[in-house]
This record gives structure tokens, C-alpha cells and sequence, in this order.
């Protein structure tokens, strides 16, 4: 009987011995799989690293500068004439324009006069305009005048006037390289001049708030 019970024994404990070696625990189980795939593994770095560290296409955050719409001839039709520093013409407040025209009470008349001029003179990229004005008193003055407004965000705003002369009427205006060129009729500066008309083409520029005469050249009518 001890014979048969002692081969019987040393059977069941070989077989055990072989089952445990191949049944790890759970917990053995996690640990090796954690180390093949956990967060510290070599295939998971990738995924789970954190989103600052990643590698990230570059972003241009540069936007380009938004520039001033230019002035229109047309927004000058109701623009004001004047300011508190620049008084039009002597009058103490502004007045305001309605499709170009004003009139007061005590008889002028002051019309905006065509062609105007778009372009840069204050030297903020933003384009100004030089319109010619018409002020007519009621007698035989006839007076021509430059007006000129610089570009407040895409609207105009006054900022000078200068006088060209009576009965001189302007058919040329243009603005380059912040200067203004202004062709008008006129009569001779000389009383003895053999001709009764010249045709001055004369040039201005802003200094401050002032529109100041540079030069002119003169061409027979």
C-alpha cells in the first residue's frame, strides 16, 4: 500500500509544480503588460506624451496692417467747412455742406467746384482730398479757394484753406508725392502784360496746417 501511495504523491506534485509555472497572477499579468504598453513604454510614449511637447505644425500669427479707405469727392458734398483751430473765411463755427452747397444769411454762397484730388498728404498712408471752393459774396467777387481735408477713419475732417484769387477759376487738381498741383486762370500779376490771360499752374504743400505755395509756372492763354 506505501508503495502504490509514494509514486501516486510524487505524480500530483510534478503536475502542479508544472501548472503554477504556467499560471502567472493577475496582478504579474498587469505588470508586464505595463511594461510593454504602459505610459512608460516605448510604443505609448508617442500618444500620451503631453500636448505641449508634441510636435506642432509652426503658426504665422502676422496679420497685414488694415489700411484707411481713401477719402471720396463725392463725401465731401456734406462735409463741415471750418474747425475752432481754422476758421472758414472768418466764420466762427463750421459750416456744413449739403450736396456741396451753403448758404448763409447774410447772402453768400459757397459751392464746392470740381475736379477734386484723392491722395496722400499728411504722411499716415491714409488718402486726404483738396477740393476748389467757390465763395460768392453776392457783388462781382467771385472767389476761388482750396480746401483741404485730411482722412479721419475713411471720413473727412477739415483741416486748412487757402485762397487762389477772384474770378480765377481752377480746371486742374492732382496730388503726388504729397504735393498739390493746381491749374487755374488768371490775370496777369503785371498790369502791362500784352496778354489778358495766363494759365498758372502752380504747386502746394502742407506745412502744419497750413497749404503754403511753392512755386508756379505761367503759360499764355
Amino acid at each position: 500500500m506505501r508503495r502504490t501511495l509514494l509514486p501516486l504523491l510524487t505524480i500530483a506534485l510534478v503536475t502542479g509544480l508544472a501548472c503554477g509555472a504556467g499560471d502567472e497572477s493577475p496582478a504579474e499579468n498587469e505588470r508586464v503588460a505595463g511594461a510593454t504598453s504602459g505610459p512608460g513604454s516605448r510604443a505609448a510614449d508617442a500618444d500620451d506624451a503631453p500636448a505641449d511637447r508634441r510636435t506642432a505644425a509652426p503658426t504665422n500669427h502676422s496679420t497685414a496692417p488694415v489700411r484707411t479707405k481713401p477719402l471720396t469727392c463725392k463725401q465731401l458734398e456734406t462735409a463741415w467747412l471750418g474747425s475752432a483751430g481754422q476758421p472758414y473765411n472768418g466764420y466762427h463755427s463750421p459750416i456744413r455742406l449739403t450736396d456741396g452747397l451753403w448758404s448763409g444769411e447774410d447772402g453768400v454762397v459757397v459751392q464746392l467746384q470740381w475736379p477734386c484730388a484723392v491722395g496722400e498728404l499728411t504722411g499716415d498712408d491714409a488718402a486726404d482730398a483738396v477740393v476748389p471752393v467757390l465763395m460768392d459774396g453776392g457783388g462781382t467777387g467771385k472767389f476761388w479757394q482750396l480746401a483741404v481735408f485730411r482722412n479721419a477713419n475713411a471720413g473727412p475732417a477739415y483741416l486748412t484753406m487757402t485762397e487762389i484769387g477772384d474770378r480765377t477759376p481752377v480746371e486742374q487738381v492732382s496730388i503726388s508725392g504729397r504735393q498739390v498741383m493746381v491749374t487755374f486762370l488768371m490775370r496777369p500779376d503785371d498790369p502791362s502784360s500784352p496778354v489778358d490771360v495766363i494759365r498758372r499752374t502752380a504747386a502746394y504743400r502742407l506745412d502744419g496746417d497750413q497749404l503754403v505755395a511753392t512755386g508756379h509756372t505761367d503759360a499764355p492763354v
